[in-house]
């Protein structure tokens, strides 16, 4: 029937609402509070105790338990009165100084520098460092000793302390020092007690972070086990794919050679009696066999893109571009500039051609112009150096800017234009191998810019990213 009432007051007397005002992560404030809550409620409790005892057995005891009772009257409003979190710093520092204000004014009645109550200097000191941080506890350690030097010295040169309050009575000096000495026993337990307990928020933290840092360390091996068994897989796939690789350049090659000699054999032996649609189709049959070949040799080139130890050196990329022009075969006319002076670079020679190749020679292998007017520039950044070909072409829909990197893919019919729809696939994978990456600009009738971006690094650095690397 009571049940309701007393829980509410558990509640209450807890204020625990207060502490679920602090942040979730904030263990240090919540440790603080159930510091305070311990030494406010056990400070009170020991206070009533000592007065219980004064009345109990001082005749005539005077004004002090009164005092001490109006003193914890403070402690015990100054806990209750407390809202929010905004006022902690205020609450804690009250309720020190009244602690530090009744121990200094029992003083004077107790004992002075022999009094019983000196016990608590150490308990006081204790809480401060944990209620009000270093800063704090060093100002209650200064303020406790100079409290000690201060009764020490009207203790010995003036009259201002006695034992007044136990009539000089041995006995009852004895068990005043008797139950200060217990009660500050008591307090310092209290703290002790909670902060190796299971109740302390930090330890509480520290086990729920070690549960979940177990949860996690029992995923991540389960995640590694996966791992480890996708490496196995990968593996397995890398080494049927070099199978298959070798089997594309040699195996599958040999019958298109043999398809392609016999139609030349049925060609001269039909020479003579060959009518125009047999010589089409015958030339149709040729075609096929030369487009899939060169299919077999995209396929075989683009899975070993990635796959080759980088051979870095520095590259001046005026003078590699200047052999790539050189080395261009076309009959289409085209017109190449170069816009700005091309830095030198730290990278792959190998890769960086390759890629300028496939982007010069799709610049002028697409463009719907009489000529083909190309632009090379380059730009530095904080990071990387940017390279783009630019072309006067007809420009790629946005649509298609994605699938012209995919291996295969062509915007172009194969019949009304050769090409075997790998090279920006192959530029593509080789720049991601190396960290960089390539991009593609254009609007339809506006021409096309492709680039690529390569990362700044020295050679000691770009050495231990790609130690690891296996590429053949």
């Amino acid at each position: 029937m009571h049940s309701p009432t007393w829980k509410s007051f558990i509640k209450n007397l807890s204020r625990q609402h207060i502490v679920d005002q602090l942040e979730e992560d904030d263990v240090v404030g919540k440790q603080r509070f159930y510091l305070f809550r311990i030494f406010t409620l056990s400070g009170i409790l020991v206070c009533f105790c000592v007065v219980f005892k004064m009345l109990s057995t001082i005749p005539n005891a005077g004004i002090l338990p009164w005092l001490i009772l109006t003193l914890s009257s403070i402690m015990l409003s100054n806990y209750f009165l407390l809202k929010n979190t905004k006022h902690f710093s205020r609450a804690y520092n009250i309720l020190m100084w009244t602690v530090f204000l009744l121990l200094h004014i029992v003083a004077y009645s107790c004992g002075g520098i022999r009094t019983g109550g000196l016990l608590y200097h150490g308990v006081i000191i204790l809480y401060a460092y944990h209620l009000l941080g270093i800063k704090g506890g060093r100002v209650f350690t200064l303020l406790f000793a100079l409290n000690v030097v201060y009764f020490y010295c009207i203790s010995t040169f003036t009259n201002w302390t006695s034992f007044a309050m136990f009539k000089e009575d041995d006995d009852l000096i004895s068990q005043d020092f008797l139950v200060n000495a217990l009660f500050s026993f008591f307090l310092i337990a209290r703290q002790g007690n909670y902060l190796q307990s299971g109740k302390n928020v930090i330890i509480q933290g520290l086990e729920k972070s070690k549960r979940e840092l177990e949860i996690k360390n029992q995923e991540l091996e389960e995640k590694n086990e996966m791992l480890k068994k996708y490496t196995v897989k990968l593996e397995k796939s890398n080494s049927e794919l070099d199978k298959f690789a070798s089997v594309a350049s040699h195996d599958l090659k040999a019958p298109l050679r043999a398809i392609g000699t016999l139609t030349d054999f049925i060609a001269m032996d039909l020479e003579d009696s060959m009518n125009e649609e047999l010589k089409k189709n015958i030339g149709t049959i040729k075609g096929r066999v030369h487009r899939m070949e060169a299919l077999l040799d995209a396929l075989l080139h683009y899975s070993r893109a990635d796959r080759r130890l980088p051979q870095l050196c520095n590259i001046n990329t005026s003078m590699l571009l200047e052999n790539i022009i050189e080395g261009i075969k076309t009959k289409r006319n085209y017109k190449i500039q170069i816009q700005n002076s091309l830095p030198e670079i730290y990278a792959d020679e190998k890769v960086i051609k390759a890629v300028f190749e496939i982007f010069i020679d799709n610049a002028i292998k697409f463009n719907d112009k009489e000529q083909a007017e190309i632009q090379i520039t380059s730009l530095e950044s904080d990071e990387e150096w940017l390279f783009s070909v630019r072309d006067n072409g007809q420009g790629i829909d946005a649509k298609f800017h994605e699938k012209v990197f995919i291996i295969f893919q062509t915007l172009n019919a194969r019949d009304s234009f050769e090409s075997t729809g790998a090279g920006l696939a192959i530029a593509k994978k080789i720049i991601e191998n190396q960290q960089g990456r390539v991009y593609l600009n254009s609007v339809p009738g506006e021409g096309a810019e492709f680039g690529f971006a390569v990362k700044k690094t020295t050679a000691k650095a770009y050495r231990l990213n790609q130690e690891s690397v296996l590429i053949s």
